[in-house]
């Protein structure tokens, strides 16, 4: 059966968006519960900028980064956070939106290429309800995540690329060379795909006109430039030289050391020729890489501890798994491919982990390989089709339909009930609670002492809603400042074992439950977020 002569391309295709947008809002400003530290830096430093047209640090107006503390920080989605408040208030429901936005709206760039690829519309549909409802692409866009904005503007951009190819407008190529131009201004892997992205043009569409090659060889040439360029800058090779395999904190030269002294001095040729740069960094380059096409990435864990864990879940379906294998043993009904475009979407798959393949902090990573889940999502649309139109399809299409209902419910219910819990240490549990706490009290008392971990101080001048221009000159590295009004953003963690405390001064002090307390400070209460293993608790001194 055609599903498309029974229901309307366009009405499939709004269904699935209203499903991944269902997906990405829903209760978008609560889940996850606690914000990163990360989300509040992006949606209280893109306002400050707006509110005084400069930085926390007084740079005015920056274009190209924010340096927290030399990890240059790209500027694009504060911007983009920061406008998100002026629409929906200073709140984490502003701060995810657009990652949120964006991330429902890749449906149509994904539907457009899987039906290119196959020249099937069914195929189209399948491609964007894959990435409508996996898990890696929903878990990154309500997280604010700034490779789910760039993957869109990115993709987008591939599909004007194409466009330039079929018609040979040059305003498609004007368009797509601006979105990549975007992209830059958004997250890092996105400046080593732009200029690879042209090469394969040239060898699989061989109908060029001699204005086309000419277009895309200045366009690929400037993008080639500018990447080059930016990593020669300390801007912009600052993060990779903190994460790259190439970084003496990655270990791999020590290993190359190792290695060579073990073999002693009998034959230097010999260790040499094994025990090498060469051979050292192309390994951890090679296993680099390949763990992003392993199963146990893909299906069983979301990749190395980070806050966007879900316990028990991995990246795709198990269903979308059945799906990849339908596809690569060709089983079910023939496709005519467009070879062109499917030997580009290959390339684009080995691409895609590429840029995270030379980094070894916080490896394998779903975040900086977000595009390969984009990619990813049209071959198994394909794989999706193939099961779906099987001459056995009366039973095939009623089963995968349970199944992935049944993987949509269970990851939803791991999602929002268990992660919260589980990501407690990861995602700043209980840190909006306290600066909520100390809102509502910092005037009842002299003075107030907290730990200032964690950029507790932006948080408290987030959720206070306070932008003023004149903190400019207390700000310091880590985005850091040790006083706001009466409130004192400590060095330690446990204030009550301070000698510099002074517990005559109507104070208070929010302390980790662990610390010694003296019998000159008496509890008042206790905070905490989802998980009360985080919990801080609150002592007054002075006048009770």
């Amino acid at each position: 059966m055609n599903l498309i002569k029974k229901y309307p391309y366009r009405t499939g295709l709004l269904l699935v968006f209203l499903i991944g947008a269902f997906l990405r809002f829903y209760k978008l400003g609560s889940l996850p519960f606690e914000p990163h530290e990360d989300e509040i830096l992006v949606g209280y430093v893109g306002r400050y900028i707006l509110e005084n047209g400069k930085d926390i640090y007084g740079n005015p107006w920056p274009l190209l980064y924010f340096n927290k503390f030399g990890d240059y920080y790209i500027i694009g989605s504060m911007y983009l956070s920061g406008l998100a408040t002026y629409i929906f208030g200073i709140n984490e429901f502003a701060v995810r939106f657009p990652a949120a936005f964006l991330g429902s709206l890749i449906i149509f760039p994904v539907a457009i290429l899987g039906y290119w690829i196959t020249n099937n519309k069914l195929v189209g549909i399948l491609s964007a309800f894959s990435i409508a409802i996996m898990p890696w692409h929903i878990i990154l866009s309500r997280s604010s995540a700034e490779g789910i904005i760039g993957s869109t503007i990115f993709i987008t951009a591939i599909v004007l690329l194409l466009f330039y190819i079929k018609k040979g407008k040059i305003r498609d190529l004007a368009f797509a060379a601006f979105l990549i131009l975007m992209s830059y201004w958004i997250y890092h892997p996105f400046r080593i795909y732009a200029p690879l992205v042209f090469i394969p043009l040239f060898f699989l569409f061989k109908n060029l006109s001699r204005k086309q090659v000419l277009a895309l060889t200045i366009t690929s040439i400037l993008f080639f430039a500018l990447t080059l360029y930016i990593s020669t800058t300390e801007w912009g090779g600052g993060r990779l030289k903190q994460t790259s395999i190439f970084s003496d904190l990655s270990g791999v030269n020590i290993k190359i050391q190792q290695q060579i002294y073990n073999s002693g001095n009998s034959n230097t040729q010999i260790t040499r020729l094994f025990h090498n740069k060469a051979i050292g960094y192309g390994h951890e380059f090679i296993t680099q890489y390949l763990s992003y096409f392993s199963p146990l990435f893909l299906f069983i864990k979301t990749g190395v501890e980070s806050r966007y864990d879900v316990p028990d879940q991995g990246l795709l379906y198990f269903t979308f798994l059945i799906a990849i294998i339908t596809l690569l043993l060709a089983v079910g009904q023939k496709i005519k491919y467009e070879k062109k475009y499917l030997y580009y979407f290959v390339y684009l798959i080995l691409l895609a982990p590429l840029p995270a393949a030379f980094t070894y902090f916080g490896s394998p990573n779903l975040h900086r390989t977000v595009f390969f889940a984009v990619i990813l999502s049209i071959f198994i649309g394909i794989g999706l089709f193939k099961l779906v139109t099987m001459r056995i399809n009366k039973f095939i299409t009623p089963v995968l339909t349970i199944l992935i209902i049944v993987e949509i419910i269970y990851f939803w219910h791991q999602y929002s009930v268990q992660s919260d819990i589980y990501l407690g240490s990861r995602r700043n549990d209980g840190q909006r609670e306290i600066v909520q706490y100390i809102i509502e009290n910092h005037n009842k008392v002299d003075a107030v002492h907290v730990p200032g971990y964690g950029n507790l101080a932006l948080y408290y001048l987030f959720f206070s809603k306070d932008f003023d221009k004149k903190y400019i000159s207390d700000f310091y590295n880590d985005a850091l400042i040790d006083k706001i009004g009466n409130v004192k953003f400590e060095k330690e963690v446990c204030l009550t074992e301070l000698e510099s405390m002074d517990t005559k001064v109507n104070s208070l002090i929010i302390n980790k439950p662990k610390c010694n307390i003296p019998k000159n400070f008496v509890q008042v209460t206790e905070i905490s977020g989802r998980d009360p293993v985080f919990k801080s608790v609150v002592y007054r001194t002075g006048k009770l």
